[in-house]
């Protein structure tokens, strides 16, 4: 019998990070599509699925992070690019953005 390996998302703070980090899929909520790169940063190129993450989530690539441990855990909006992905994890993505209200 053999475990299990849990599936692992890659994720990066903006849309053109050179680094990135793993999080456990299922530690990924609240997928959302940006197109407002938000603070000084400067225009992203087209939309991009986002999601909130807990910084302790992070398996590897912390320095996509800086945490301050006095208050950690801290929530984290990143991106998940579809290159860095399998179809597999791509299709739930996709399935977990969260869609406008359908006007009544």
């Amino acid at each position: 019998m053999t475990e299990k390996t849990p599936l692992t998302v890659v994720v990066r703070r903006r849309w053109n990070d050179p680094h990135s980090a793993k999080v456990p899929l299922a530690a990924v909520r609240e997928v959302v599509i940006k197109n407002d790169p938000g603070g000084i940063c400067g225009p992203i190129p087209r939309p991009f699925p986002y999601a909130r993450v807990w910084c302790d989530q992070l398996l590897d690539g912390r320095a996509i992070h800086l945490c301050d441990p006095a208050t950690a855990p801290h929530e984290v909006h990143l991106c998940v690019l579809e290159a860095d992905n399998s179809p597999e994890i791509n299709a739930w993505i996709r399935g977990k953005l969260r869609r406008p209200a359908t006007p009544i």
